[in-house]
């Protein structure tokens, strides 16, 4: 099976709020009693339209989730272990679905400059948002920060004190996004359109796949790839469209 799908998870393909009659359910999270619950959802026509192409083509998710985030996507019928693109390119899953090491060795390097920085941004935004901002590191291999990402209320990145904390603080060469409420802050060499042409070329032989779905301005980068493009309707990418 040489052809394949490259394609975003959240917001793309399942959401939390997507929990409709027939939805089937995407992730899944562990409550006191260690029952499993779903914790989102994927709408019936999308997961039927995904059972049919994953029969045909290689799914392959390209994702922020981090390595204990993606573990709970658990859809049924339907294969998104291998390969995979997840920590927004700082991992690699390879066909046995374990950490790719060729990739592991290339973004330890490019990871080792920034844990400390990572660190002191995380640190910083605790203090200066007052609790309006909720930060945190996600991990890249071996444990390692491979970004930052801060959650606050819906637009407050967008308000007068979310500005003006996000221009007086020095980036230096990271990549600073606002992504709906999220606040994402990625180090040089840390991206999915990166690892998405890693695993194109070292999985699929060079053959860029058929057909990528994603759901925000920054996924354009790593969608560019397929000769198809998707988008969900009313999503920020298609706003943008």
């Amino acid at each position: 099976m040489n052809d394949w799908i490259a394609t975003d998870l959240d917001s793309t393909l399942f959401h939390r709020s997507w929990a409709e009659k027939d939805a089937v359910a995407a992730t899944w999270r562990f409550e006191g009693d260690q029952a499993r619950k779903p914790s989102s959802w994927m709408r019936r026509e999308t997961y039927c339209l995904l059972e049919v192409l994953g029969r045909s083509f290689t799914l392959v998710p390209v994702t922020a989730r981090d390595q204990e985030s993606f573990s709970r996507v658990e859809i049924r019928g339907i294969n998104l272990r291998c390969p995979a693109v997840i920590a927004n390119g700082a991992i690699i899953l390879g066909w046995d679905g374990q950490p790719d090491p060729v990739w592991q060795n290339v973004i330890l390097k490019v990871l080792s400059p920034w844990e400390n920085k990572l660190e002191d941004y995380c640190n910083t935004l605790t203090e200066r948002s007052i609790g309006f901002a909720r930060p945190r590191l996600v991990t890249g291999p071996e444990g390692i920060p491979a970004y930052l990402v801060a959650k606050a209320e819906p637009g407050w990145w967008f308000t007068s004190p979310g500005q003006a904390l996000i221009s007086e603080i020095n980036w230096l060469e990271c990549r600073v996004e606002i992504l709906g409420d999220e606040l994402q802050v990625l180090p040089p060499g840390i991206s999915k359109l990166s690892a998405t042409l890693e695993i194109q070329n070292r999985f699929f032989a060079g053959r860029s796949p058929l057909l990528c779905m994603g759901d925000m301005p920054l996924d354009l980068e790593f969608m560019r790839l397929g000769r198809l493009l998707a988008t969900p309707t009313h999503s920020a990418l298609d706003q943008l469209w």
